[in-house]
């Protein structure tokens, strides 16, 4: 049984973070109810093709497998060992893995977090070092990684992608998986850092920057005790990727707050402000936000052009569009006038009285329906051609749309929409916001377009407030990448 060389354990890569070719698994119980017997099923139901050991004082196999007494008894070095085993027994269980370990993920708590179990979190510091290994947590769900068939949620992960995140919430970990998968997100990985004893933002974010499957970087942060080196990361980065930052503890009840939950305190509201400003990273208020601007940059495509800050938006309803146009004015994206070539086109198109053919571009169902959707996609063809826009924003108030022949208008008008992506010009993207109020036969049909749209490579989103606040995270994000890549 071989040991890891220390020199190759510290200042390694994180490939093996992302990557284990063997996993470790303490906490498995013959009850079958324990942490570690749910993250073997989880690694099996995730398709998961290593091998996996079990540790256990005394049981010879649980969960179908060989089981071994400790991280040092096993066939082969461990890359990954998941331990989820009360805190006071979880310093001892490390120290003794006589460097076969190359990464310990450890779930329990109980090491600091409130100011309690400092004595614990010491001796946790001084096992990781006796056992040469790294750390990730405590108090953490540890490792999303689809490409490798790991995963901390049931169900089988969404397919590989390129969006990576790390977290200092567990929960909040779970919920950008979820919601970022129905959104359409796909994620290269996803870390939940925990209290960030060793491993923490300033590894994963370099990790990120230096992977080749990452094009897009999420973090939702506490603290960081090294704030200047994340700083410096993300300067030296140049905005090389886009990094948007969810930010707790910024007022003074969020600072009480992530001291009781990760044990340690946190920045400003400045001092995050001026990062962000500095480096070009996105700076977002809610994880809705997070979402939301995450799914515009992965739509980004390398040989698209920085988006340009203007937009034309299209839709059914002018107080809309009059709403989204202040919106977006607020935060410096521009809806600018059409041309007179452009007002020539529509001219042409002999839209009936009633439509407002300035930008924004309002058409009310009635007219719509008319021409069964067509007359929204000669629209803006026109417009599409004559402006070659930085973006189009499309919006539909679907229960005033299905409202006509039991919802095939609205059937059409999708229809339209989706045609849209073999007119845009290359610096042209489309965005689609489908507006609801909310009632279970209006959302059940949101669902299904949206996840239509998204798999046509739409991002769509569910108001026009949250598209306007993508787009300036779009807008903001590419002046940056101007001012460092001229």
């Amino acid at each position: 049984m071989t040991a890891i060389a220390p020199e190759i354990i510290q200042g390694t890569s994180l490939h093996a973070l992302f990557h284990p070719r063997t996993i470790a698994v303490a906490g498995v119980s013959r009850r079958s109810d324990g942490q570690g017997n749910k993250f073997i099923r989880r690694l099996r139901e995730a398709g998961y093709r290593g091998a996996i050991y079990p540790i256990h004082p005394t049981e010879p196999e649980l969960e179908g497998l060989r089981s071994y007494p400790s991280l040092s008894q096993t066939p082969e070095p461990i890359d990954y060992a998941f331990i989820a085993i009360p805190a006071e027994a979880v310093p001892a269980m490390l120290a003794e893995a006589a460097g076969r370990v190359r990464f310990a993920q450890v779930m329990s708590s109980g090491f600091g977090e409130g100011g309690r179990g400092m004595a614990l979190r010491r001796a946790l510091l001084d096992a990781v070092r006796r056992g040469g290994m790294r750390l990730l947590g405590p108090n953490c769900l540890g490792t999303y990684s689809p490409a490798a068939g790991m995963s901390f949620i049931d169900g089988r992960p969404a397919a590989p992608g390129s969006v990576g995140v790390f977290s200092q919430s567990g929960g909040l970990s779970v919920d950008i998986i979820r919601n970022g998968e129905y959104r359409g997100l796909r994620f290269s990985g996803v870390v939940s850092l925990g209290n960030c004893l060793d491993i923490g933002p300033c590894e994963l974010l370099a990790h990120y920057l230096e992977d080749p499957s990452t094009r897009v970087i999420g973090a939702y942060i506490e603290d960081i005790r090294e704030g200047r080196r994340f700083f410096e990361i993300l300067r030296d980065a140049r905005a090389a990727k886009p990094v948007v930052l969810l930010k707790g503890g910024r007022t003074a009840q969020g600072l009480r707050a992530a001291a009781s939950h990760t044990g340690s305190l946190a920045g400003s509201e400045q001092v995050w402000t001026a990062l962000a400003a500095q480096t070009g990273s996105i700076l977002v208020d809610s994880l809705e936000d997070f979402i939301n601007v995450l799914a515009a940059f992965e739509s980004e495509r390398d040989s698209k052009p920085p988006f340009d800050g203007r937009v034309v938006l299209f839709g059914n309803g002018g107080g809309a569009s009059v709403l989204a146009a202040d919106a977006l004015g607020k935060l410096g994206v521009d809806v600018p006038a059409l041309g007179a070539a452009t007002a020539a086109a529509l001219e042409a198109l002999r839209v009936p009285a009633g439509a407002g053919l300035e930008n924004p571009l309002d058409v009310p169902a009635n007219i719509l329906e008319r021409s069964k959707g067509r007359i929204a996609g000669s629209i803006l063809e026109a417009v599409i051609t004559q402006e070659r826009p930085g973006a189009v924003l499309a919006h539909i108030n679907l229960p005033v749309i299905m409202g006509y022949r039991g919802g095939a208008l609205l059937d059409e008008l999708m229809q339209t929409v989706l045609g849209l992506q073999g007119l845009l010009a290359p610096a042209t993207r489309l965005y689609l916001v489908l507006r609801s109020t909310g009632q279970a036969d209006y959302e059940e049909k949101r669902r299904r377009y949206a996840q239509q749209a998204i798999q046509a490579g739409i991002p769509t989103f569910f108001d026009l407030v949250s598209a306007a606040r993508a787009l300036h995270a779009l807008n903001t994000y590419s002046r940056y990448y101007h001012t460092r890549h001229p």
